[in-house]
């Protein structure tokens, strides 16, 4: 079953061709592989066999060489990423320039193969959506060069037992590294998810899989019959296949997590087997393996980019962009990837260090240099600083407001018991969007003598004992409504709640407004609700930005369910109680240098401050 054909072996080179075509099906949303994410795990498991193959084999030839199997590894790598970096850094310049800075300093983190830790590092609940950055999919690529760099180290640790053709201490010890690592990937998958996802200590098993299967591929399987290898194949493909397309729903456990174990397993087991089809040597196939890394580099910025201008919207457009991917990944693949030129050290090392230049001074030059397109500098100043210098008070982070990563023990309790005797006494209860009109609600409450108490937190659903459908820290309304409320009720004047509401049904919903409306009836305190706000695909600077550019509907921009919650809610047991917040006619979008969102689902006080008069009326004069 086992065919080596110069150094070619054709089930890595099917199941190559099957993780690139499942990677690019699921980000294009063509619906053929709806778990086709689990593509880059095979990949990480090829990987891992192969480096293997490669170390090993010069190891016992007494042929490896540590600094030139670094240089091989960049040769391969680096050549075709800073081309596509280099090209969608000009494309972005010219129609784009808002995404210029985001862009620069991830492009920056790929090109030093540290782009895992910087998403892990900047992941948060106000950081840009993952979904909008153009080189998201680098993290796999600097998770494969971290197991590059220590990789051979460990091998050159076996020296001695490889020396003898032993086996045995390496595998166990690999064992023993592999065991560890899916510790780590259980433990924080529990505690925090994107660590689990994006960092090497919680993946490295997947690529350690491929190691058992170079090594105990030959021992297990050389006494079993053909006719078993063939059986066994054709159930381990075609459950791959079920799996990649969503018909075993692993994706419903999250991502990692237990079920990552068996895309990973029944890559293994094909490696184990070495399978040898016709398919697997027809020419699509072995096309779709050997453009497999520059299709990989080059459909995840198509897919982002064809995001922001609303053309992912349409079906017809994402076969389309399916197909020029294809087209644009070939033209790079000989143009770049095949040349041997973009392999000499002298180019390789000026292509780095240009690219490190160029981006790491985009990242330090004001906007307001570079952009020169009406107001697009100032809007793209107003997206970049916004999050930074003004949310913080906005939200009152640190005594008010509880973020998504940090510890309920780091929340500022002791400003819920300054409740004064002399006035009224507010509570704002809720998530961010309850904690975004948190410095529009305190002017009001300043101008109206009212003592405002804020506890609102990132993710969290302010419900008595009903948990969000978020990760945000639960610990904040377990308090309230367990301990804080209970206790302090009677001198609480007048609850002002708001939320995400429209990651519930409406089932869910009527059930919590009751069980809300029957805490609060129980100490005779008035509940009043800020309304839904719509919400934006893209961050709304970015959609202002193309709206004035290039005349583009800001409305095909707009999340539908937003809208229908909304619309719901309006008619609801609560509608008498209910401020209807979704983007009202009088309400200014933006001016030549802010937008009343900052980023695509919050607002900022440029938007809140604008219903002043209508939380004054609901809330204050009621």
């Amino acid at each position: 079953m086992l065919t080596i054909e110069n150094n070619i072996r054709y089930d890595i080179v099917f199941l190559r061709c099957l993780a690139i075509v499942a990677v690019v099906c699921y980000h294009f949303k063509l619906m053929l592989f709806s778990d086709g994410y689990a593509g880059v795990d095979i990949f990480f498991v090829l990987s891992g066999f192969l480096m293997t193959q490669i170390i090993s084999q010069q190891l016992n030839s007494n042929t490896f060489n540590l600094k030139d199997f670094y240089f091989r590894r960049l040769a391969r790598v680096l050549p075709a990423l800073l081309f596509v970096i280099l090209v969608f850094l000009l494309l972005i310049y010219a129609v784009l320039g808002i995404k210029l800075y985001d862009f620069s300093r991830f492009a920056l983190s790929s090109t030093l193969f540290v782009s895992n830790i910087h998403y892990y590092h900047s992941s948060g609940y106000f950081a840009p959506s993952s979904q909008l950055n153009f080189l998201l999919h680098t993290w796999s690529l600097s998770v494969e060069w971290q197991f590059y760099l220590i990789y051979p180290l460990v091998w050159l640790g076996f020296g001695k037992w490889l020396k003898r053709k032993s086996y045995f201490v390496p595998i166990l010890l690999l064992s023993l590294l592999w065991l560890l690592s899916l510790l780590c990937m259980f433990y924080y998958v529990q505690v925090k998810e994107s660590f689990a996802f994006y960092m090497f200590p919680a993946r490295a098993w997947e690529l350690l899989t491929g190691a058992f299967a170079f090594f105990l591929g030959p021992i297990l399987t050389k006494r079993w019959s053909l006719l078993l290898k063939n059986l066994l194949s054709i159930v381990l493909l075609v459950s791959l296949l079920l799996a990649l397309s969503g018909y075993l729903q692993i994706g419903r456990w999250g991502w990692p997590s237990t079920a990552t174990l068996l895309p990973v397993g029944l890559t293994l087991f094909v490696l184990l087997i070495g399978p040898d089809y016709r398919l697997f040597r027809s020419a699509p196939v072995v096309y779709a393996a050997r453009i497999s890394y520059s299709w990989y580099l080059w459909h995840w910025p198509i897919v982002v980019l064809s995001t922001y201008f609303a053309w992912d919207q349409v079906f017809e457009a994402r076969v389309f962009f399916f197909f020029m991917s294809i087209a644009v990944s070939t033209l790079a693949y000989h143009l770049v990837e095949k040349r041997h030129r973009f392999r000499a050290p002298n180019v390789l090392v000026g292509g780095i260090l240009l690219t490190v230049l160029i981006t790491f001074s985009l990242t330090q030059i004001p906007l307001k240099r570079l952009l020169f397109f009406g107001s697009q500098s100032s809007l793209a100043q107003f997206q970049r600083v916004y999050p930074v210098q003004y949310a913080p008070a906005q939200y009152d982070f640190g005594r008010g407001h509880l973020l998504a990563n940090s510890s309920f023990d780091s929340y500022d309790r002791q400003h819920l018991f300054r409740i004064s005797d002399s006035t009224y006494n507010y509570l704002l209860l809720g998530d961010c969007h309850a904690g975004m009109f948190s410095a529009t609600l305190r002017d009001l409450a300043n101008n109206n003598k009212v003592n405002l108490i804020q506890a609102t937190a990132d993710e969290a659903f302010p419900v008595p004992g009903v948990a969000s459908v978020f990760q945000g820290p639960s610990d904040l309304m377990d308090f309230m409504y367990e301990n804080y409320l209970p206790t302090n009720m009677s001198k609480i004047d007048k609850v002002i709640l708001a939320a995400n509401y429209a990651s519930y049904s409406k089932k869910q919903l009527i059930a919590y407004f009751n069980r809300i409306d029957t805490f609060f009836a129980t100490y005779n305190v008035p509940v009043v609700f800020i309304g839904q706000t719509e919400s934006y695909r893209v961050e709304y600077p970015v959609v202002e930005t193309l709206h004035r550019r290039f005349g583009l509907d800001k409305s095909d921009y707009l999340v539908p369910a937003r809208y229908y919650v909304n619309q719901f809610l309006k008619r609801s047991k609560i509608a008498s109680r209910y401020i209807d917040v979704y983007d009202l006619p009088k309400i200014k979008h933006g001016d030549a240098s802010q937008a009343y969102f900052y980023d695509g689902d919050h607002l900022s006080t440029f938007g809140t401050d604008q219903y002043k008069e209508l939380l004054q009326q609901y809330i204050f004069e009621r």
